[in-house]
């Protein structure tokens, strides 16, 4: 009750706050909104130049919510009021309560069309452009909508109260095949997801071709043979203190588990987990590593564009398709790549790391490509933030 009475509070004062601060006449301006980190991500970075390039001004609006910062983060709101106002474009990479709470007065509403499919969430804001850039590659694991109800999801009160993921003009995905789980997620009409790809997809395939070109080279490959194969022990975040999580039982054992491997073995907990800022570029240990283990992190395709081994730890699937729920299990896709024991992990790692056994880098490729349109035609030269900005611009064009 009390949460219900607080967020209707909040909308109250954001709609009053909103339509002081609403322009008739918009600038060319693009605002980058996210409440899980302080840096802007790659992408954030990247489509920011883009815009700028074009002669629009691009505002990086970024502050990691925590309860000691609540004062400050009330200014924080009342200053995104001020740019939403204002600008064309708002981007974000994660759910934001403002933008969901708002009644904003300049919608498109699909409800009744027979392509909402059943959706929630069928009113899109058309000043500003609201895009969704989600900061997950794929949808390996069910989230948003998908997993109400479950202990790794929101329960059907809080998003009806919250008003979750309402308000996107457009969500954007990294390929085709992922635009019914995205609609699903958000709860949106699937024609408002779009596939197009990430600026960061065209950082992962240059890292990965610079990388590839190094260990041709005799000396990097020397250099490389000489040292301990290194091993990624990577999972995803879980947000129930009640589910499991084999990763940190095997962590909490990890002197007995190391020593069984001839390799240097490295743990990143996601930084959710600890109350840190959950920074959106792929991690300087992924992009060293040898080989990345995970479970159902979406590290799988980070890895996957950098042309890495990745192996699955999932000793606990039998539970985790139900609470939050898969959209593709690797067991049934690349089964030779999962581990469901420490026994088998161990084994596993050992025949990779010592060339006895061989990667089936097929396997790997039948679960991630689908994700990616990686046959689509690429206009030569462009990149994905212009083609992003491209988008973007010729929807406030359309207004």
């Amino acid at each position: 009750m009390i949460r219900r009475l607080v967020t209707a509070g909040s909308r109250h004062a954001f709609n009053f706050l909103y339509r002081r601060f609403d322009h008739d006449s918009r600038d060319n301006e693009a605002v980058f909104l996210s409440r899980q980190t302080n840096e802007p991500s790659f992408d954030f970075v990247e489509l920011a130049r883009e815009f700028e390039s074009r002669g629009w001004k691009a505002t990086m609006h970024l502050k990691k919510v925590a309860g000691k910062n609540m004062v400050s983060y009330a200014f924080h709101v009342l200053k995104e009021l001020k740019l939403l106002g204002r600008c064309k474009v708002a981007i974000l990479d994660r759910y934001d309560p403002v933008i969901c709470l708002l009644d904003f007065p300049d919608v498109d509403t699909l409800s009744g069309s027979s392509e909402a499919h059943g959706a929630t969430n069928t009113s899109f804001p058309k000043k500003p452009i609201v895009m969704q850039l989600w900061h997950a590659f794929g949808s390996y694991k069910k989230f948003g909508y998908q997993s109400v109800g479950t202990l790794e999801g929101h329960s059907a009160d809080f998003t009806k109260t919250f008003n979750i993921h309402r308000n996107y003009s457009w969500v954007v995905c990294s390929g085709k095949a992922a635009r019914k789980a995205f609609s699903e997620a958000f709860s949106c009409p699937m024609q408002r997801v779009i596939a197009l790809d990430r600026p960061e997809y065209d950082e992962l395939a240059k890292t990965r071709s610079e990388r590839e070109q190094m260990i041709r080279q005799p000396q990097a490959a020397t250099g490389a043979s000489s040292r301990k194969t290194r091993v990624l022990m990577a999972p995803t975040l879980r947000k129930s203190m009640e589910s499991q999580h084999p990763f940190r039982d095997l962590y909490s054992t990890r002197n007995s588990f190391e020593a069984k491997l001839d390799a240097d073995v490295s743990w990143s907990f996601h930084p959710l987990e600890s109350g840190l800022p959950a920074p959106g570029n792929v991690s300087a240990q992924l992009v060293d590593c040898d080989i990345a283990v995970t479970d159902y992190s979406s590290i799988v395709y980070e890895a996957y564009l950098l042309g890495k081994p990745l192996l699955f730890f999932i000793p606990d699937i039998e539970s985790y398709v139900k609470s939050p729920g898969l959209n593709i299990d690797p067991s049934k896709h690349c089964p030779d790549l999962c581990a469901k024991t420490e026994d088998e992990l161990v084994e596993l790692l050992d025949g990779f790391i010592s060339k006895t056994r061989e990667y089936p880098y097929e396997q790997l490729e039948r679960f991630c490509a689908s994700f990616f349109d990686i046959d689509v035609d690429r206009t030569p030269g462009s990149t994905a933030a212009s083609r992003l900005v491209d988008f973007a611009i010729a929807q406030t064009n359309r207004v």
